[in-house]
């Protein structure tokens, strides 16, 4: 009982000091801000509100790594794919392993890749009708990429955390023209994160309670300029709150998930989340974040199948972005 006090108390002084230091002046100002998108379907159907959700999946490297020490089976693998707004898209994959019935926790890997498409390079042209002249094409790309860990201190506590390489590449570029020849320059950073959690079980019926740190690293710099990553502290709570009525829980669950959100670069936010379950095969989902610029509501569906000892589940999500194309998310994730 005494590390999980101390352990807790640490963990949130020390994230919010970090970010309450830098919030008030930074907001909107951080780089590499792929890294906040949330990559899989499950999650997004809820709003991304799930710090204090026993996931019981690698896809928890994503969200809170200490959730994946709940784990069950001995492999897990989960797929993404996010077609995000213009018509950038996510590819996320992760896989965990729990050996020897899990004495020794659950050790995981863990990769995004963002495909921005194909943007038109120009350089001013006088001597063209509109003042500028098209060079050719440039992609650019950005990645993730790490391992994790999470280990169930006791039956109610459990931490875990990821350590990733993260990639923001903006492509080679002209800066000019002399003596008839191009200038290029290429504009790529890459950088080191860490991000990590707990989550404590209350024993007061299925009620958590969960804190994450996020994107933790040192800054980067893009030509010159001076720029961090886009942390972010999480603390969230989360309970079936059908365990307070009559019903079978064998035939439903009702899981309220709420995050209290502070990234360095906006405001503080709660996301409220809901996942209905019945019969453990098919799901509901909804969540919302306040305040946003344009993400309104999320929702989806999902389905789980066993097939011999493999167990299936296929989610879709969906989520409003206001004036900007809606986006659509999908993910696959077997176990076994």
């Amino acid at each position: 009982m005494k590390l999980l006090k101390y352990s807790l108390c640490i963990l949130g002084i020390w994230a919010l000091s970090l970010t309450h230091a830098e919030a008030q002046d930074k907001r909107a100002q951080t780089s590499m801000k792929f890294l906040q998108t949330s990559t899989f379907a499950g999650p997004s159907g809820m709003g991304s509100a799930m710090t204090a959700m026993e996931t019981q999946s690698s896809q928890a490297m994503f969200y809170n790594p200490s959730t994946m020490a709940r784990q069950e089976e001995r492999v897990d693998v989960s797929l993404g794919l996010t077609n995000f707004i213009a018509d950038i898209d996510y590819n996320s994959a992760t896989a965990s392993f729990r050996p020897a019935d899990g004495r020794y926790g659950v050790f995981g890997v863990n990769v995004m890749y963002v495909d921005y498409g194909r943007i038109d390079e120009t350089i001013i042209d006088d001597s063209a009708e509109r003042g500028y002249r098209k060079i050719g094409t440039f992609g650019p790309y950005a990645y993730r990429a790490g391992l994790g860990y999470a280990n169930a201190i006791t039956n109610q506590f459990m931490v875990g955390g990821t350590v990733n390489v993260v990639n923001q590449n903006l492509g080679e570029v002209t800066m000019g023209v002399e003596d008839d020849e191009f200038e290029r320059s290429a504009f790529s950073e890459t950088t080191f994160s860490i991000d990590f959690g707990v989550l404590y079980r209350t024993g007061f019926e299925s009620l958590n309670f969960a804190m994450s740190v996020r994107n933790f690293s040192g800054e980067i710099n893009f030509d010159d300029k001076t720029e961090d990553l886009p942390l972010t502290f999480r603390m969230g709570l989360s309970m079936d709150i059908l365990d307070l009525t009559d019903v079978n829980q064998d035939l439903h669950s009702l899981v309220l998930s709420i995050d209290a959100n502070r990234p360095t670069d906006f405001y503080e936010q709660v996301v409220p989340g809901i996942k209905y379950t019945f019969m453990d095969r098919f799901i509901v989902r909804g969540g919302y974040q306040y305040p946003t610029d344009t993400q309104g509501i999320s929702a989806g569906f999902g389905v789980r199948q066993s097939l011999g000892s493999t167990k299936l589940e296929f989610n879709y999500a969906y989520t409003d972005y206001d004036i900007l194309n809606s986006v659509n998310r999908f993910s696959l994730q077997f176990s076994l």
